[in-house]
């Protein structure tokens, strides 16, 4: 069921599931308002649904800012999903191998600094993140 979308992100719950689906944005101004709304929506629709599963969709988005511009801002959406009660989240990988390396280092990362609340991981097919979530 679609609950969400704009010109930035897609929100998509299945309720036979109970996880959330986020296609991500691409990523090109960091002070945007209309990305920051979009990262608000998100958290806000994942307290408001009282969401516990979350894919991240981010295998097509493109990023084109700095890497400590990217760090700060994911560091954000962390700090903000993390005051909901969000246990596992999923992100689907870019098909950019340069890219989903350096992604995977960020996420290293926020977790090392910032001790998530909720369980994170990487994957790079669909049935697999699906398969970990069901299975928590």
């Amino acid at each position: 069921m679609l609950i969400y979308q704009d010109g930035f992100i897609e929100l998509n719950y299945d309720a036979a599931t109970d996880i959330l689906t986020v296609s991500w944005p691409d990523i090109v101004d960091p002070q945007g308002s209309g990305l920051e709304h979009a990262f608000g929506k998100l958290v806000e629709t994942v307290r408001y649904y009282d969401i516990k599963k979350l894919i991240i969709d981010s295998r097509f988005n493109k990023v084109y800012i700095q890497e400590w511009e990217y760090t700060e801002l994911m560091q954000g959406v962390h700090k903000a999903l993390s005051t909901t009660r969000l246990e596992m989240a999923a992100r689907l990988g870019s098909m950019d191998s340069s890219r989903e390396e350096k992604a995977s280092k960020h996420a290293i990362q926020i977790i090392d600094q910032f001790k998530p609340t909720f369980a994170f991981r990487n994957f790079n097919l669909a049935s697999d993140a699906l398969n970990w979530l069901k299975a928590g």
